[in-house]
């Protein structure tokens, strides 16, 4: 299961879903009808550098994607979804 988040087994059967039900999940959660306004107040996202070694761990931080600014972030807040923003004090 490596497609979806998880939910499907190949790209094959992830397009096979969404042509089925695709439709029915866009009505079921929303459409956009409006252009989203991306300003440097709401354009930070957690992201993550991913590092194989056996003697380093992941790096985890929050990046604004307007200023490329980044901000360092625990492994708990990365992975926290009430987690936003690691405001500077």
């Amino acid at each position: 299961m490596y497609y979806g988040q998880g939910n499907f087994c190949d790209q094959r059967c992830m397009y096979n879903w969404f042509e089925t039900f695709g439709e029915q999940a866009i009505n079921h959660f929303g459409r956009t009808t409006e252009a989203k306004h991306l300003t440097e107040q709401n354009a930070w996202v957690k992201d993550y550098d991913w590092r194989g070694g056996a003697d380093t761990s992941h790096r985890y931080y929050t990046v604004n994607k307007i200023s490329q600014e980044q901000r360092p972030l625990t492994e708990e807040q990365y992975r926290d979804n009430d987690y936003t923003l690691n405001e500077r004090g």
